[in-house]
């Protein structure tokens, strides 16, 4: 795929997005809808927008309406004032979803900082929440090692910046190189354009997720990336902080596989979302992905 057809792409899953806008006074939030069936929000990671989620659009709209926003102080969201915080944010996804859903249950997959979001808008939810499933989310504590990220600079041409975004992408969000394609670099482009009104990272190695999802009623799922940076090579501690606060709770290894597994490995992860939320009660399950 060339640079212009990834804009196509984008472009044409744009047009088949049923575009809602969640608003109070100066909050207004900007949600693509997709599909039909139960209500499931998609939450993306920081620095991010709902192109996070694009590469598994197809795959999980065939059993949901899939309410994907750009979270505020995100994308085409308006921002968020300084000094917010991932509750900000949750308690206003929360009233947006009221406006999408009502009183229907709601399931919820978070992606990185989105996991950490999520798990406060399960709070938030109550009784409506019906599931949640955190992929590679922050907020379950653990520094991560430091990383090769490489900055923009003024004099960069048009390659050169594509350049620049692939190495960052190699560096953090994929484990295979061929991943970061034309696709992935324009969703990076598009989504590092804007800087959000908080540092993502500060509340994403808090341990809030754990204490959050412990007393939640509905069941909880979690997946990662073996070779995931911001988890290697603490990945164990992870899934035994996680088991500790939600020993019920189903997770999925996928081994050699980066942080963002929607580009990766779509297919795998849509099924495992999939199972998760046909669950009617918490119940031990682990699973590892060989592939």
């Amino acid at each position: 795929m060339s640079p212009s057809e990834a804009v196509d792409f984008i472009a044409a899953a744009d047009a088949r997005a049923d575009h809602r806008t969640t608003s109070q006074p100066d909050k207004r939030a900007v949600w693509r809808l997709f599909g039909a069936g139960p209500p499931l929000v998609l939450l993306h990671g920081g620095f991010g927008s709902w192109l996070h989620w694009l590469p598994m659009l197809d795959l999980l709209s065939h059993d949901f309406r899939l309410a994907v926003p750009d979270m505020p102080g995100f994308g085409q969201s308006d921002p968020i004032p300084p000094g917010a915080t991932p509750e900000l944010i949750a308690d206003r996804l929360a009233l947006g979803i009221g406006e999408l859903f009502g009183d229907a249950p709601v399931r919820l997959a978070g992606f990185s900082f989105g996991g950490l979001v999520a798990a406060y808008l399960s709070v938030r939810l109550g009784s409506r929440l019906a599931g949640l499933v955190l992929v590679a989310s922050g907020g379950l504590g653990v520094e991560r090692e430091p990383l090769d990220m490489r900055s923009r600079r003024r004099d960069m041409s048009e390659d050169d910046l594509r350049a620049m975004h692939a190495h960052n992408l190699r560096t953090l969000m994929v484990r295979d190189p061929e991943k970061a394609d034309a696709l992935a670099v324009e969703i990076q482009m598009r989504n590092t354009s804007r800087r959000p009104g908080l540092v993502s990272r500060d509340f994403s190695r808090s341990r809030t997720t754990l204490k959050l999802i412990a007393d939640l009623k509905a069941p909880v799922a979690a997946a990662w990336g073996e070779q995931d940076p911001t988890v290697v090579p603490h990945l164990d501690e992870r899934v035994a902080a996680l088991r500790a606060a939600r020993p019920d709770a189903a997770t999925l290894i996928l081994k050699g596989c980066g942080h963002w597994i929607m580009q990766e490995r779509p297919a795998e992860l849509a099924g495992f979302i999939t199972e998760a939320f046909k669950r009617d009660a918490p119940a031990n399950a682990q699973r590892e992905n060989d592939q």
